[in-house]
């Protein structure tokens, strides 16, 4: 959630509790160029001097690896620079977390993020590019494994990215009626009339046409915290 703040010489726990924020219900504070600055909990009593009208806070429930990705999307956009290590290096941290996001993340994209930001920190010409580098160092050192679960583990800790969020069926819900299954493209539900239907994540592409389909609303897409649901059909306990 982003907010808007006047300059001034504070701590960051102090701002929370002047814009009516939960501190304890948070894990990251965006601080907004020139600042560009990631503030976590255990750092919430130091003083600061804000430099910046732009705070973000950030849940449990939002993803880091996409909120690093949104911060390097709006620096990119706010510079007219054009220069090498600003404008094309951006692009390619963009392009990468991008992908890191989106289930397409390959293994050396940390290492080539680490290796990429120190040289546009000491070679870029524009602040928002010194800026945007040193975002993705922060969020690096600070949200490392979150941000790298998508990578090796292929998932969003905090569900928050909508590329790793999955469909299932509940048991409670479905009375076999097959609506899901004719809706499918992909051939990802298994069942059978008066059975409850079972979507096969290796097949589903996320597409929604489920949900959009079941009368019943027992489809529903889940974060980081899925619903127990069973491996095959099996009979519909509902009267």
């Amino acid at each position: 959630m982003k907010h808007e703040i006047q300059k001034q010489s504070t701590t960051t726990a102090a701002l929370l509790k002047e814009l009516g924020v939960d501190a304890a219900e948070l894990k990251a504070v965006w601080f907004g160029y020139p600042m560009a600055q990631f503030v976590v909990p255990e750092r919430f009593g130091e003083e600061l001097e804000v430099t910046t009208c732009e705070l973000q806070t950030f849940g449990p429930e939002d993803c880091m690896a996409h909120a690093l990705l949104d911060v390097c999307e709006e620096l990119r956009r706010s510079t007219e620079c054009t220069c090498t290590f600003g404008h094309e290096g951006g692009y390619q941290v963009v392009t990468i977390l991008g992908d890191v996001c989106s289930k397409k993340g390959k293994p050396d994209d940390i290492a080539l993020l680490r290796d990429l930001a120190p040289v546009m920190q000491a070679q870029a010409l524009c602040g928002e590019g010194r800026a945007l580098a040193s975002a993705v160092l922060q969020a690096l050192d600070l949200f490392g494994p979150e941000i790298e679960a998508h990578i090796t583990k292929k998932s969003c800790p905090s569900g928050g990215c909508p590329a790793f969020k999955t469909y299932h069926i509940l048991v409670s819900k479905c009375t076999g009626c097959g609506k899901c299954l004719d809706a499918c493209d992909d051939d990802a539900i298994m069942g059978k009339a008066k059975f409850v239907h079972v979507v096969d994540q290796r097949k589903c592409s996320q597409c929604g046409a489920c949900l959009e389909a079941c009368p019943e609303g027992a489809v529903v897409r889940a974060g980081a915290k899925k619903p127990k649901t069973p491996p095959r059909p099996i009979p519909v306990r509902r009267k």
